[in-house]
């Protein structure tokens, strides 16, 4: 991995099967996979280096558009896997214990620095989304900021201070605009850079804060009336990374899913990933897939071999 990003290089196929003599336990033979740490002018070498078939990038747009700029130059393949600011929401027919919980786990997952985190709460339905906020107010208020190797520990901190400041000077930009702090908004007082559970509301589509991704435990919060403003709420992003949708009908999920403009749709699910399912954007999140035999194939060159008896005419199919 260079800097948050990774290259395919063109290696030998392996001689001996997977689990034998010169492979890893995972099957791997060696120098298949090598981390290497490089300035941004290195990697810039790497990646026209014609030994390298492809990259893949994981991290800010700023990142994605200046690595895919220069494989593009030199015509190799990339994948950007960048931020994303995806909306769960909750329909007025979904158990709301179940979206509550899941919503919880979603937005607060590893702190909240997560691409694929929950970040904005979409309910439907003014009194539920009242007890939504209540009951999501209560979850988030029993976290325990502590040493993230202490099992007790269930609100870990941010990964520098410089992560904590963004976050705070995001904050102060979407309560000038007008948004509302339900929960939390400051700094915790103790040594390392932790920051309180956060709750926004009252984020309009003329408040800043409405295209920011907040990288850490920072929810917004809206209440709206029926699910096709909540499509459209979910939707006025320029980021198209994932989705949840919160229902008691499986069939109008889908139907859900099916309009809302990102890559990775999840029913009565916070949004997750695995080696067997595909992952990845659309729009500023960036585009291509990692994971699965679809992330596989964005690496694979496929080649048609079209075999004709002799005699076969010059063009289209050989009648059998």
């Amino acid at each position: 991995m260079l800097n948050g990003s990774h290259v395919a290089a063109r290696l030998p196929l392996p001689t001996v099967l997977p689990g034998g003599p010169g492979l890893t336990p995972a099957g791997a033979p060696p120098g298949a996979y090598t981390n290497v740490f490089a300035s941004v002018g290195q990697i810039g070498r790497v990646i026209e280096d014609p030994r390298i078939a492809g990259v893949t990038v994981t991290g800010s747009e700023r990142a994605g558009s200046a690595v895919a700029e220069r494989a593009g130059r030199m015509l190799k393949k990339a994948v950007m896997e960048l931020g994303g600011s995806d909306p769960l929401i909750v329909l007025e027919d979904a158990d709301l214990a179940h979206a509550v919980s899941g919503a919880l786990f979603g937005r607060m997952f590893n702190t909240g620095q997560s691409c694929v985190s929950s970040k904005r709460i979409i309910v439907v339905g003014r009194e539920r989304g009242e007890a939504f906020l209540r009951e999501f107010s209560a979850g988030l208020g029993t976290l325990h900021a502590g040493d993230p190797a202490d099992p007790g520990t269930t609100l870990g901190p941010l990964s520098s201070e410089r992560a904590l400041d963004l976050l705070l000077e995001q904050i102060r930009i979407a309560k000038d605009g007008g948004a509302r702090v339900a929960l939390g908004g400051s700094r915790i007082d103790r040594p390392g850079y932790y920051l309180e559970p956060t709750i926004l509301t009252g984020i309009n589509e003329k408040n800043q804060a409405a295209d920011l991704e907040f990288f850490g435990p920072v929810a917004s919060c809206y209440v709206v009336d029926t699910a096709d403003e909540a499509i459209e709420l979910a939707n006025a992003t320029p980021f198209g990374l994932g989705a949840s949708v919160f229902t008691s009908d499986v069939d109008r999920g889908r139907h859900v899913a099916r309009q809302i403009e990102s890559g990775m749709v999840y029913i009565n699910q916070p949004a997750w990933t695995g080696p067997e399912i595909p992952f990845g954007g659309i729009k500023n999140s960036g585009f291509g897939r990692e994971l699965a035999e679809l992330g596989f194939g964005e690496f694979v060159n496929r080649k048609l071999v079209n075999v004709a008896p002799p005699g076969a005419p010059p063009w289209g199919p050989v009648a059998a």
